[in-house]
Protein backbone atom coordinates (compact mmCIF):
# COMPACT_ATOMS: atom_id res chain seq x y z
CA UNK A 1 0.00 0.00 0.00
CA UNK A 2 1.65 3.46 -1.33
CA UNK A 3 0.83 7.25 0.13
CA UNK A 4 1.28 9.36 -2.07
CA UNK A 5 1.84 12.90 -0.32
CA UNK A 6 -1.49 14.64 -0.05
CA UNK A 7 -3.22 11.51 -1.22
CA UNK A 8 -5.41 8.79 0.09
CA UNK A 9 -4.20 5.23 -0.37
CA UNK A 10 -6.06 2.76 -3.01
CA UNK A 11 -9.03 1.71 -0.95
CA UNK A 12 -8.99 -1.59 0.57
CA UNK A 13 -12.56 -4.23 0.69
CA UNK A 14 -10.40 -5.88 3.58
CA UNK A 15 -7.94 -6.02 5.98
CA UNK A 16 -4.45 -7.20 4.57
CA UNK A 17 -3.38 -3.99 4.03
CA UNK A 18 -3.98 -3.13 7.54
CA UNK A 19 -1.03 -5.51 8.63
CA UNK A 20 1.84 -2.76 8.27
CA UNK A 21 -0.36 0.09 9.83
CA UNK A 22 1.31 2.14 12.98
CA UNK A 23 0.32 5.13 14.58
CA UNK A 24 2.42 7.17 16.85
CA UNK A 25 1.28 10.35 18.81
CA UNK A 26 2.73 13.67 17.89
CA UNK A 27 5.13 15.30 20.66
CA UNK A 28 4.39 18.68 22.08
CA UNK A 29 1.31 19.20 19.14
CA UNK A 30 0.80 23.10 18.14
CA UNK A 31 -2.19 24.49 19.82
CA UNK A 32 -4.46 24.61 16.60
CA UNK A 33 -8.23 24.38 16.76
CA UNK A 34 -9.60 21.07 14.63
CA UNK A 35 -12.28 22.86 12.73
CA UNK A 36 -9.04 25.36 11.81
CA UNK A 37 -7.14 21.95 10.77
CA UNK A 38 -10.69 20.72 8.68
CA UNK A 39 -10.26 23.63 6.41
CA UNK A 40 -6.43 23.76 5.69
CA UNK A 41 -6.98 20.15 4.69
CA UNK A 42 -9.63 21.38 1.68
CA UNK A 43 -9.70 18.42 -1.25
CA UNK A 44 -8.97 15.60 0.93
CA UNK A 45 -10.37 13.39 2.91
CA UNK A 46 -12.04 14.73 5.65
CA UNK A 47 -13.83 14.36 8.77
CA UNK A 48 -14.42 16.40 11.83
CA UNK A 49 -17.20 15.83 14.98
CA UNK A 50 -17.56 18.75 17.21
CA UNK A 51 -20.21 18.11 20.64
CA UNK A 52 -19.39 21.31 22.47
CA UNK A 53 -22.07 20.32 25.69
CA UNK A 54 -19.86 17.17 25.93
CA UNK A 55 -16.49 19.30 25.39
CA UNK A 56 -15.83 16.50 22.74
CA UNK A 57 -14.16 17.64 19.35
CA UNK A 58 -12.24 15.23 16.70
CA UNK A 59 -10.96 16.19 13.37
CA UNK A 60 -9.76 13.37 10.87
CA UNK A 61 -7.53 14.14 7.07
CA UNK A 62 -6.72 12.09 5.09
CA UNK A 63 -6.56 8.11 4.88
CA UNK A 64 -4.26 5.76 6.22
CA UNK A 65 -7.34 2.87 5.15
CA UNK A 66 -10.40 3.11 3.68
CA UNK A 67 -13.19 0.58 3.60
CA UNK A 68 -15.95 0.79 1.12
CA UNK A 69 -18.63 -2.17 1.00
CA UNK A 70 -18.79 -4.65 -1.30
CA UNK A 71 -23.16 -4.91 -0.78
CA UNK A 72 -24.88 -1.64 -0.05
CA UNK A 73 -27.94 -4.20 0.86
CA UNK A 74 -25.25 -5.46 4.03
CA UNK A 75 -23.17 -3.04 4.08
CA UNK A 76 -23.02 -2.64 8.22
CA UNK A 77 -22.57 -6.06 8.70
CA UNK A 78 -19.02 -5.83 6.50
CA UNK A 79 -18.64 -2.40 8.03
CA UNK A 80 -19.02 -4.60 11.38
CA UNK A 81 -16.27 -7.22 10.75
CA UNK A 82 -14.26 -4.94 8.78
CA UNK A 83 -13.92 -2.68 12.11
CA UNK A 84 -13.19 -6.04 14.18
CA UNK A 85 -10.74 -7.64 11.91
CA UNK A 86 -8.52 -4.52 11.85
CA UNK A 87 -9.06 -4.05 15.81
CA UNK A 88 -7.09 -7.25 15.63
CA UNK A 89 -4.26 -6.50 13.51
CA UNK A 90 -3.33 -2.87 14.72
CA UNK A 91 -4.36 -2.93 18.57
CA UNK A 92 -0.60 -3.69 19.24
CA UNK A 93 0.87 -1.34 16.86
CA UNK A 94 -1.47 1.57 18.01
CA UNK A 95 -0.09 4.42 20.38
CA UNK A 96 -3.08 5.15 22.85
CA UNK A 97 -3.61 8.00 23.91
CA UNK A 98 -5.98 7.49 27.05
CA UNK A 99 -6.78 4.21 28.73
CA UNK A 100 -10.19 3.58 28.37
CA UNK A 101 -11.38 6.72 27.21
CA UNK A 102 -15.21 5.22 26.42
CA UNK A 103 -17.23 8.06 25.02
CA UNK A 104 -14.48 9.61 23.02
CA UNK A 105 -11.68 7.62 21.12
CA UNK A 106 -8.83 6.34 23.25
CA UNK A 107 -6.30 5.71 20.50
CA UNK A 108 -6.85 5.45 16.37
CA UNK A 109 -10.34 5.59 15.42
CA UNK A 110 -12.65 5.11 11.85
CA UNK A 111 -14.91 7.72 11.00
CA UNK A 112 -17.24 8.10 8.13
CA UNK A 113 -20.82 7.64 7.62
CA UNK A 114 -23.06 5.61 5.15
CA UNK A 115 -26.09 6.42 2.77
CA UNK A 116 -29.76 6.69 3.93
CA UNK A 117 -31.00 3.88 1.33
CA UNK A 118 -29.50 0.50 0.64
CA UNK A 119 -30.30 1.21 -3.35
CA UNK A 120 -28.38 4.12 -5.31
CA UNK A 121 -29.81 7.25 -5.65
CA UNK A 122 -30.78 7.70 -9.09
CA UNK A 123 -28.97 11.34 -9.39
CA UNK A 124 -25.37 10.38 -8.91
CA UNK A 125 -23.28 13.21 -9.83
CA UNK A 126 -24.70 15.13 -6.16
CA UNK A 127 -23.37 12.54 -4.37
CA UNK A 128 -19.71 11.50 -6.56
CA UNK A 129 -17.19 10.07 -3.90
CA UNK A 130 -19.38 9.34 -0.82
CA UNK A 131 -21.34 5.94 -2.67
CA UNK A 132 -23.15 3.95 -0.03
CA UNK A 133 -20.70 3.62 2.63
CA UNK A 134 -16.97 4.46 3.61
CA UNK A 135 -15.18 4.24 6.41
CA UNK A 136 -11.64 5.86 6.75
CA UNK A 137 -8.59 5.44 9.38
CA UNK A 138 -7.07 8.88 8.95
CA UNK A 139 -3.70 9.84 8.96
CA UNK A 140 -3.92 12.80 11.14
CA UNK A 141 -6.45 12.36 13.98
CA UNK A 142 -7.52 15.17 16.20
CA UNK A 143 -9.12 14.49 19.91
CA UNK A 144 -9.93 17.70 21.52
CA UNK A 145 -10.73 17.33 25.38
CA UNK A 146 -10.46 20.16 27.95
CA UNK A 147 -8.91 22.44 25.95
CA UNK A 148 -6.12 20.33 24.91
CA UNK A 149 -5.88 18.79 21.59
CA UNK A 150 -3.90 15.77 20.95
CA UNK A 151 -3.15 14.23 17.54
CA UNK A 152 -2.16 10.59 16.16
CA UNK A 153 -0.17 10.00 12.84
CA UNK A 154 -1.49 6.56 11.36
CA UNK A 155 0.47 5.26 8.22
CA UNK A 156 2.36 1.90 6.51
CA UNK A 157 5.15 1.52 8.90
CA UNK A 158 8.07 2.24 6.60
CA UNK A 159 5.76 5.47 5.93
CA UNK A 160 5.33 6.72 9.18
CA UNK A 161 8.01 9.21 9.09
CA UNK A 162 6.72 11.09 6.07
CA UNK A 163 3.07 10.86 6.85
CA UNK A 164 4.17 13.01 10.31
CA UNK A 165 6.10 14.97 8.43
CA UNK A 166 3.54 15.76 6.38
CA UNK A 167 0.86 16.41 9.55
CA UNK A 168 2.98 18.50 11.04
CA UNK A 169 3.49 20.74 7.61
CA UNK A 170 -0.35 20.61 7.62
CA UNK A 171 -0.52 21.97 12.04
CA UNK A 172 1.55 24.87 11.09
CA UNK A 173 -0.45 26.01 8.14
CA UNK A 174 -3.69 25.76 9.73
CA UNK A 175 -2.34 27.31 13.31
CA UNK A 176 -0.77 30.28 10.52
CA UNK A 177 -3.46 31.09 8.85
CA UNK A 178 -6.42 33.06 10.10
CA UNK A 179 -9.91 32.21 10.79
CA UNK A 180 -12.30 32.61 8.16
CA UNK A 181 -14.51 35.22 8.18
CA UNK A 182 -16.07 35.53 4.76
CA UNK A 183 -19.54 36.95 4.09
CA UNK A 184 -21.84 34.05 3.78
CA UNK A 185 -24.54 35.49 1.73
CA UNK A 186 -27.50 33.10 0.29
CA UNK A 187 -29.15 32.91 -2.76
CA UNK A 188 -32.36 30.97 -2.74
CA UNK A 189 -33.26 28.57 -6.01
CA UNK A 190 -36.45 27.12 -6.03
CA UNK A 191 -37.79 24.48 -8.97
CA UNK A 192 -41.62 26.18 -10.19
CA UNK A 193 -44.48 24.56 -8.69
CA UNK A 194 -41.54 22.68 -5.79
CA UNK A 195 -44.04 23.17 -2.38
CA UNK A 196 -47.33 21.99 -4.40
CA UNK A 197 -45.26 18.62 -5.70
CA UNK A 198 -44.41 18.01 -1.77
CA UNK A 199 -47.64 18.43 -0.67
CA UNK A 200 -48.77 16.71 -3.71
CA UNK A 201 -46.47 13.83 -2.03
CA UNK A 202 -48.03 14.12 1.43
CA UNK A 203 -51.06 13.49 0.12
CA UNK A 204 -50.16 10.41 -1.64
CA UNK A 205 -48.82 9.63 2.21
CA UNK A 206 -51.98 9.98 3.54
CA UNK A 207 -54.00 8.10 1.20
CA UNK A 208 -51.35 4.78 1.39
CA UNK A 209 -52.01 5.62 5.24
CA UNK A 210 -55.58 5.51 4.79
CA UNK A 211 -55.55 2.48 2.91
CA UNK A 212 -53.30 0.83 5.34
CA UNK A 213 -50.26 0.69 3.43
CA UNK A 214 -48.56 2.54 6.03
CA UNK A 215 -48.82 3.89 9.38
CA UNK A 216 -46.17 6.65 9.02
CA UNK A 217 -43.53 8.09 5.94
CA UNK A 218 -41.36 10.64 6.02
CA UNK A 219 -40.61 12.20 2.78
CA UNK A 220 -37.55 14.75 2.09
CA UNK A 221 -37.38 17.60 0.25
CA UNK A 222 -34.20 19.66 -1.57
CA UNK A 223 -33.75 22.93 -1.77
CA UNK A 224 -30.61 24.51 -3.35
CA UNK A 225 -28.75 28.05 -2.42
CA UNK A 226 -25.97 29.82 -3.70
CA UNK A 227 -23.48 31.79 -1.65
CA UNK A 228 -22.49 35.07 -3.49
CA UNK A 229 -19.17 36.53 -3.49
CA UNK A 230 -17.45 32.66 -4.14
CA UNK A 231 -16.20 32.10 -0.39
CA UNK A 232 -14.89 28.39 -1.67
CA UNK A 233 -13.42 26.57 1.16
CA UNK A 234 -13.65 29.60 3.40
CA UNK A 235 -17.41 28.83 3.59
CA UNK A 236 -16.79 25.14 4.87
CA UNK A 237 -14.86 26.39 7.99
CA UNK A 238 -17.12 29.13 8.68
CA UNK A 239 -20.20 27.20 8.52
CA UNK A 240 -18.86 24.56 10.81
CA UNK A 241 -17.45 27.41 13.44
CA UNK A 242 -20.89 29.32 13.54
CA UNK A 243 -22.51 25.55 13.64
CA UNK A 244 -21.32 24.17 16.38
CA UNK A 245 -21.51 28.12 18.39
CA UNK A 246 -25.54 28.32 17.45
CA UNK A 247 -26.11 24.72 18.50
CA UNK A 248 -24.22 23.76 21.68
CA UNK A 249 -26.10 20.73 22.13
CA UNK A 250 -26.39 19.42 18.85
CA UNK A 251 -23.22 17.35 16.92
CA UNK A 252 -21.98 19.67 14.77
CA UNK A 253 -20.53 17.30 11.88
CA UNK A 254 -18.54 17.23 8.33
CA UNK A 255 -17.61 14.65 5.97
CA UNK A 256 -15.29 16.08 3.09
CA UNK A 257 -14.41 14.84 -0.21
CA UNK A 258 -12.69 16.88 -2.97
CA UNK A 259 -14.69 19.78 -3.08
CA UNK A 260 -17.89 18.23 -1.62
CA UNK A 261 -18.77 18.21 2.13
CA UNK A 262 -21.68 17.00 3.88
CA UNK A 263 -21.77 19.38 6.74
CA UNK A 264 -24.72 19.99 9.29
CA UNK A 265 -25.88 19.94 13.00
CA UNK A 266 -27.74 17.14 13.75
CA UNK A 267 -30.26 16.33 17.04
CA UNK A 268 -30.47 12.92 16.85
CA UNK A 269 -28.38 9.87 18.18
CA UNK A 270 -28.89 6.86 16.51
CA UNK A 271 -26.46 5.16 18.85
CA UNK A 272 -23.90 5.45 21.07
CA UNK A 273 -22.02 2.43 22.88
CA UNK A 274 -19.49 2.46 25.15
CA UNK A 275 -18.38 0.94 28.47
CA UNK A 276 -20.89 -1.87 27.96
CA UNK A 277 -24.02 0.33 27.52
CA UNK A 278 -25.52 1.49 24.36
CA UNK A 279 -27.96 4.44 24.18
CA UNK A 280 -30.56 6.41 22.04
CA UNK A 281 -32.89 8.84 21.36
CA UNK A 282 -36.35 8.72 20.21
CA UNK A 283 -36.30 12.19 18.51
CA UNK A 284 -39.88 12.79 16.72
CA UNK A 285 -42.96 15.16 16.98
CA UNK A 286 -41.93 18.53 16.72
CA UNK A 287 -43.41 21.88 17.29
CA UNK A 288 -41.56 25.70 16.75
CA UNK A 289 -40.31 27.98 18.85
CA UNK A 290 -42.10 30.44 20.49
CA UNK A 291 -41.30 34.41 20.66
CA UNK A 292 -41.26 34.13 24.48
CA UNK A 293 -40.55 31.50 26.66
CA UNK A 294 -43.86 31.53 27.73
CA UNK A 295 -44.74 30.95 24.28
CA UNK A 296 -42.11 28.12 24.01
CA UNK A 297 -43.86 26.66 27.11
CA UNK A 298 -47.30 26.83 25.30
CA UNK A 299 -46.45 24.97 22.22
CA UNK A 300 -44.81 22.29 23.58
CA UNK A 301 -47.36 21.78 26.32
CA UNK A 302 -49.60 21.38 23.13
CA UNK A 303 -47.06 19.24 21.16
CA UNK A 304 -47.32 16.94 23.94
CA UNK A 305 -51.01 16.94 24.16
CA UNK A 306 -51.51 16.65 20.48
CA UNK A 307 -52.72 12.76 19.36
CA UNK A 308 -50.95 13.44 16.67
CA UNK A 309 -47.32 13.84 17.67
CA UNK A 310 -47.72 11.48 20.47
CA UNK A 311 -48.36 8.50 17.69
CA UNK A 312 -45.37 9.47 15.66
CA UNK A 313 -43.27 9.59 18.64
CA UNK A 314 -44.30 6.78 20.40
CA UNK A 315 -44.06 4.28 16.89
CA UNK A 316 -40.11 5.28 16.96
CA UNK A 317 -40.00 4.34 20.92
CA UNK A 318 -41.34 1.15 20.01
CA UNK A 319 -39.58 0.37 16.95
CA UNK A 320 -35.84 1.15 18.77
CA UNK A 321 -37.51 -0.97 21.47
CA UNK A 322 -38.02 -3.99 19.82
CA UNK A 323 -34.45 -3.39 17.05
CA UNK A 324 -32.27 -2.90 20.34
CA UNK A 325 -33.74 -5.94 22.17
CA UNK A 326 -33.47 -8.28 18.85
CA UNK A 327 -29.84 -7.07 18.83
CA UNK A 328 -29.09 -8.35 22.46
CA UNK A 329 -29.34 -5.13 24.37
CA UNK A 330 -30.65 -5.28 27.51
CA UNK A 331 -32.76 -2.26 28.17
CA UNK A 332 -33.33 -0.73 31.90
CA UNK A 333 -37.23 0.76 31.63
CA UNK A 334 -38.55 3.47 29.56
CA UNK A 335 -39.66 6.67 30.28
CA UNK A 336 -43.55 6.61 30.10
CA UNK A 337 -43.89 10.39 28.97
CA UNK A 338 -41.43 12.03 26.76
CA UNK A 339 -39.91 14.83 27.64
CA UNK A 340 -39.01 17.68 25.58
CA UNK A 341 -36.00 18.82 24.14
CA UNK A 342 -35.89 22.55 22.87
CA UNK A 343 -33.44 23.97 20.01
CA UNK A 344 -32.70 26.93 18.21
CA UNK A 345 -36.05 27.11 16.01
CA UNK A 346 -37.67 24.03 16.79
CA UNK A 347 -38.60 22.34 19.83
CA UNK A 348 -39.01 17.49 19.56
CA UNK A 349 -40.45 15.29 22.06
CA UNK A 350 -37.70 13.09 22.86
CA UNK A 351 -37.33 9.51 25.13
CA UNK A 352 -33.93 8.26 25.72
CA UNK A 353 -33.65 4.32 25.48
CA UNK A 354 -30.26 3.13 27.37
CA UNK A 355 -29.23 -0.52 27.79
CA UNK A 356 -26.15 -3.20 28.75
CA UNK A 357 -24.35 -4.73 26.01
CA UNK A 358 -21.25 -5.91 25.20
CA UNK A 359 -18.77 -3.59 23.88
CA UNK A 360 -16.56 -5.49 20.91
CA UNK A 361 -14.85 -3.95 18.17
CA UNK A 362 -17.43 -3.43 15.26
CA UNK A 363 -20.21 -3.64 17.69
CA UNK A 364 -21.51 -0.14 17.70
CA UNK A 365 -21.61 -0.82 13.69
CA UNK A 366 -24.28 -3.59 14.43
CA UNK A 367 -26.14 -1.99 16.18
CA UNK A 368 -26.33 0.96 13.54
CA UNK A 369 -27.62 -1.35 11.34
CA UNK A 370 -30.06 -3.04 13.31
CA UNK A 371 -31.32 0.18 13.95
CA UNK A 372 -31.50 2.13 10.51
CA UNK A 373 -33.68 3.57 9.12
CA UNK A 374 -35.95 4.27 11.76
CA UNK A 375 -38.97 5.41 11.91
CA UNK A 376 -37.76 8.72 12.64
CA UNK A 377 -36.31 9.54 8.87
CA UNK A 378 -38.07 6.58 6.67
CA UNK A 379 -41.53 5.13 8.18
CA UNK A 380 -43.48 2.01 9.38
CA UNK A 381 -43.58 -0.68 7.94
CA UNK A 382 -40.27 -0.15 7.48
CA UNK A 383 -39.99 -1.73 3.95
CA UNK A 384 -42.96 -0.45 2.90
CA UNK A 385 -41.81 3.26 3.60
CA UNK A 386 -38.47 2.93 1.57
CA UNK A 387 -40.17 2.34 -1.26
CA UNK A 388 -43.33 4.60 -1.35
CA UNK A 389 -40.03 7.35 -0.97
CA UNK A 390 -37.94 5.80 -3.39
CA UNK A 391 -40.94 6.10 -5.81
CA UNK A 392 -42.06 9.95 -4.96
CA UNK A 393 -38.73 11.79 -3.68
CA UNK A 394 -38.06 13.70 -6.52
CA UNK A 395 -33.95 13.46 -5.52
CA UNK A 396 -32.32 11.16 -3.98
CA UNK A 397 -31.03 11.29 -0.38
CA UNK A 398 -27.49 10.27 -1.01
CA UNK A 399 -25.83 10.49 2.65
CA UNK A 400 -29.14 13.01 4.04
CA UNK A 401 -30.60 10.84 6.80
CA UNK A 402 -27.69 8.22 6.97
CA UNK A 403 -25.54 7.61 10.05
CA UNK A 404 -22.54 9.64 10.45
CA UNK A 405 -19.52 8.75 13.33
CA UNK A 406 -17.10 7.50 14.61
CA UNK A 407 -15.74 4.16 16.06
CA UNK A 408 -12.67 3.02 17.97
CA UNK A 409 -10.36 0.16 17.99
CA UNK A 410 -12.13 -1.01 21.65
CA UNK A 411 -15.98 -0.93 19.73
CA UNK A 412 -16.52 2.68 21.40
CA UNK A 413 -17.98 4.77 18.93
CA UNK A 414 -21.25 6.59 18.03
CA UNK A 415 -23.41 7.74 15.36
CA UNK A 416 -25.41 10.47 14.43
CA UNK A 417 -28.28 10.91 11.49
CA UNK A 418 -27.10 13.69 9.06
CA UNK A 419 -30.08 15.99 9.73
CA UNK A 420 -30.19 19.77 9.90
CA UNK A 421 -27.62 19.48 7.42
CA UNK A 422 -26.42 20.02 3.23
CA UNK A 423 -23.93 19.00 1.07
CA UNK A 424 -21.56 21.79 0.33
CA UNK A 425 -19.40 22.04 -3.09
CA UNK A 426 -16.74 24.66 -2.41
CA UNK A 427 -16.20 24.33 -6.38
CA UNK A 428 -19.40 25.83 -7.11
CA UNK A 429 -20.56 27.65 -4.31
CA UNK A 430 -23.75 25.95 -4.05
CA UNK A 431 -25.15 24.14 -1.41
CA UNK A 432 -28.09 21.25 -1.42
CA UNK A 433 -30.26 21.82 1.72
CA UNK A 434 -32.45 18.42 2.84
CA UNK A 435 -35.48 18.35 4.92
CA UNK A 436 -37.94 15.85 6.14
CA UNK A 437 -41.71 16.08 7.68
CA UNK A 438 -43.35 12.66 9.59
CA UNK A 439 -46.30 12.19 8.03
CA UNK A 440 -49.05 9.80 10.28
CA UNK A 441 -53.06 9.67 10.33
CA UNK A 442 -53.93 13.48 10.77
CA UNK A 443 -51.04 14.88 9.40
CA UNK A 444 -51.89 18.30 8.09
CA UNK A 445 -50.07 18.91 4.39
CA UNK A 446 -49.84 22.72 4.87
CA UNK A 447 -48.36 22.28 8.14
CA UNK A 448 -45.92 19.38 7.11
CA UNK A 449 -44.39 21.65 4.48
CA UNK A 450 -44.30 24.47 7.04
CA UNK A 451 -42.38 22.09 9.52
CA UNK A 452 -39.41 21.48 6.35
CA UNK A 453 -38.88 25.33 6.26
CA UNK A 454 -38.28 24.97 10.16
CA UNK A 455 -35.59 22.39 9.83
CA UNK A 456 -34.53 23.67 6.01
CA UNK A 457 -32.92 27.04 8.14
CA UNK A 458 -30.27 25.02 10.59
CA UNK A 459 -27.76 26.05 8.13
CA UNK A 460 -29.15 29.54 6.56
CA UNK A 461 -29.99 30.31 10.00
CA UNK A 462 -26.12 30.91 10.54
CA UNK A 463 -25.38 32.75 7.41
CA UNK A 464 -25.88 36.45 6.96
CA UNK A 465 -28.90 36.00 4.62
CA UNK A 466 -31.23 34.80 7.90
CA UNK A 467 -33.69 32.12 7.76
CA UNK A 468 -34.57 30.52 4.65
CA UNK A 469 -37.98 31.64 4.83
CA UNK A 470 -36.82 35.00 3.41
CA UNK A 471 -34.68 33.76 0.99
CA UNK A 472 -37.22 31.75 -0.73
CA UNK A 473 -39.69 34.84 -0.41
CA UNK A 474 -42.12 32.78 1.67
Amino acid sequence: MSLAAGEAPAEAHGTADARDLRSRELPAPLAVDPLAVFAAAGGRRRFCWVQPDRDLALVGVGAALTWRPVSREHRFAEAARFASDLALLMHRNADRLEPDAGLFPGGPFLCGGFAFDSKPDGDLGRWAGFGAGALVMPELAGIARGGVVRWLVTAPGRRLDEAADRSVTLLRAAAAAPAPRPELVLLGRRCAGEDENYLSTIVAALGRIDDGTLSKVVPARQITARFTGAPGEDAVGALLARLAARYPTATTFGVGHGSLTLLGATPELLIRAAGGFAETDALAGSCARGETPADDIALARAMLDSAKERREHDAVVEHLQSRLASAGVALEPVPATPEVRTLPGIQHLRTPLRGRVGTVPGGVLDLVGALHPTPAVGGLPAGAAIEFLRRHESSGRGWFAGPVGWTDLDGNGEFFLALRSGLLDAASDEVSLFAGSGVVAGSDPAAELAETYTKLNALPAVSDSGPLAALSGK
